[in-house]
């Protein structure tokens, strides 16, 4: 598992990367063990994550919803991840891959830390519209906190980290229009 060593310098770079300090995206080595440990991470918050989304979309069966959201995530996933991969390898930056896939993993901590008010107000029974716009900004967020990953971690312009950001954003939303749509057919 984790050393004790490992989560203390994780938790302070993803600390570091909340706060938009270079610093942080040093804090995690390039390592393929580490790489492959780091997908604990996502998994543990994973429920949290399904239980805002199906929260959120509470007009319909909420296993048709969980199900669509990890179709969603593993496919938009794997599309973003080449993307970066091959962008990133005309820029001979590829070796920077693992520390990315890293960070993008343990990064799921301050993520979670975005949408605990929505998991507390959902837990309190507060109507679901009102976290409409704040999951909207928690999204927006997310993609800038990409961008900044991106810029720094494979020590490109911020302008390629933006691009790199705004090319996982078409891919996620035009991936979640086709899970609306199988949603949509599904239930007719």
């Amino acid at each position: 598992m984790f050393t004790k060593e490992e989560i203390k310098r994780n938790l302070l770079g993803c600390f570091e990367i909340f706060l938009f300090m270079p610093k942080g995206i040093e804090r995690f080595d390039i390592d393929w063990d580490r790489m492959i440990r780091s997908f604990i991470i996502p998994l543990v918050f994973l429920p949290f994550m399904l239980v805002v989304v199906t929260g959120l979309f509470p007009e319909f069966p909420a296993p048709l919803v969980a199900i669509l959201t990890l179709f969603r995530i593993v496919i938009a996933a794997a599309l973003f991840l080449t993307a970066v991969y091959f962008l990133t390898k005309q820029f001979n930056r590829q070796e920077h891959f693992y520390r990315f896939l890293i960070i993008s993993n343990w990064t799921n901590i301050n993520g979670i830390i975005l949408i605990m008010p929505i998991l507390i107000g959902l837990a309190l029974g507060y109507e679901v519209s009102q976290f409409e716009v704040y999951a909207v900004f928690t999204e927006i967020v997310g993609y800038i906190y990409s961008a900044f990953i991106l810029t720094y971690c494979f020590r490109i312009s911020w302008e390629m980290g933006g691009f790199l950001a705004v090319v996982g954003l078409a891919i996620n939303e035009n991936i979640w229009d086709v899970a609306d749509f199988l949603r949509d057919s599904m239930l007719l």
